[in-house]
């Protein structure tokens, strides 16, 4: 479902402004401050109604102004595609996704997948950065692991509030059961899903290890974490580990800690890599989700990648750009204008190039 145009009115400081994108390929460039990750998350906020750069889209509305309103334009099999969000200052966000006139939910359109400053810390930063990307795709392509992820959530916070609040053991062991009963189920799901993406992940990176040299990946790895202890069942794990639960007031193990590990040469990644080597690993992570999402369905996706130049030297850099020229993702670019730029027309034949 590729975008075309984009309209933003009284959108963060934009107070009108489209602009036309390529259905493939587009580099957004521009000084700082002039709105180039703004226009990312006005693609975040129409296709999924929410923003990744606040928990309340009022903070997007333009200074002074009391309403925000974005759409989009595009096509998905030579049937036009519409979106529109609206938000004043007192209501709720209103959001509307027509295909060919006809209503579709945010379930049925394209992965949305921003790539920001914080996922540069996904390698060796806190495990929900890499939680939340495996989460996100495995609850686009199975929905159904969505539901019982927010059903186990839900008793996992009234576990967690028993232990805080030192209830009653009978109502302890209630909110236990069912944490148990749903944390398996989860558990395993998780494990399925991982080890698909796992395989399509791996053999995408050395697809493209192959094609472009990139010989610092070439012993890379994934390994999983359940988040909890699979020598023993569950709920052994939960029996031995109840002393510290009640001590620290919400519970240590389960699937909710579930994480995984990248590594190099059996080394952990962040130890043998250097920033722009670990942001392009990144980056092939993401770009491996449209396989990942085939093996499941025939869904889109479509990738969001701000400051791409950020701590990546020239040559990572140009192999970046010759990976992204021939992904079947629409991806969406932003840069600072700089000299790195000037260097690389050549590299950049395959992109659209907006100025702000």
């Amino acid at each position: 479902m590729p975008i075309d145009s984009l309209y933003l009115e009284k959108f963060r400081l934009f107070d009108s402004k489209k602009i036309e994108l390529s259905p493939e390929r587009s580099l957004i460039v521009g000084k700082n401050g002039s709105g180039k990750t703004s226009i990312l998350e006005a693609v975040e906020i129409l296709f999924s109604g929410k923003s990744f750069r606040s928990s309340n889209t009022l903070d997007c509305i333009k200074h002074t102004e009391s309403f925000f309103k974005i759409a989009a334009l595009g096509k998905s099999s030579e049937i036009e595609l519409r979106l529109e969000s609206s938000k004043s200052s007192e209501g709720r966000i209103s959001t509307k996704r027509t295909l060919g006139g006809k209503s579709i939910k945010s379930s049925e359109a394209p992965l949305i997948q921003a790539i920001l400053g914080k996922h540069l810390r996904m390698v060796e930063g806190e495990p929900e950065l890499r939680r939340d990307f495996v989460n996100r795709l495995m609850f686009h392509v199975k929905p159904e692991t969505g539901i019982l992820n927010n059903n186990y959530s839900k008793a996992l916070q009234q576990r967690n509030r028993a232990l805080r609040k030192k209830l009653p053991i009978q109502q302890l062991n209630n909110w236990t059961e069912q944490v148990l009963e749903l944390g398996l189920k989860l558990s395993k799901e998780q494990y399925e899903f991982f080890k698909v993406f796992k395989e399509v992940s791996i053999d995408y990176i050395f697809k493209e290890i192959k094609e472009n040299k990139i010989e610092f990946l070439k012993d890379i790895n994934l390994h999983f974490i359940s988040g909890w202890d699979t020598s023993k069942s569950m709920r052994k794990c939960f029996q031995d580990s109840l002393p510290k639960d009640m001590a620290l007031g919400y519970t240590t193990q389960g699937p909710h800690r579930q994480d995984f590990v990248f590594s190099v040469d059996k080394k952990k990644a962040a130890a043998n890599l250097s920033r722009g080597q670990v942001k392009l690993l990144i980056i092939l992570m993401f770009l491996s989700s449209y396989d990942i999402i085939n093996k499941f369905s025939q869904r889109e996706s479509f990738l969001l990648i701000d400051d791409i130049g950020a701590e990546m030297d020239e040559d990572n850099l140009k192999t970046l750009f010759n990976i992204i020229s021939k992904d079947k993702n629409q991806v969406i670019l932003t840069a600072i204008d700089g000299s790195f730029l000037d260097k690389m027309n050549e590299d950049l034949k395959q992109f659209k190039r907006i100025n702000l």
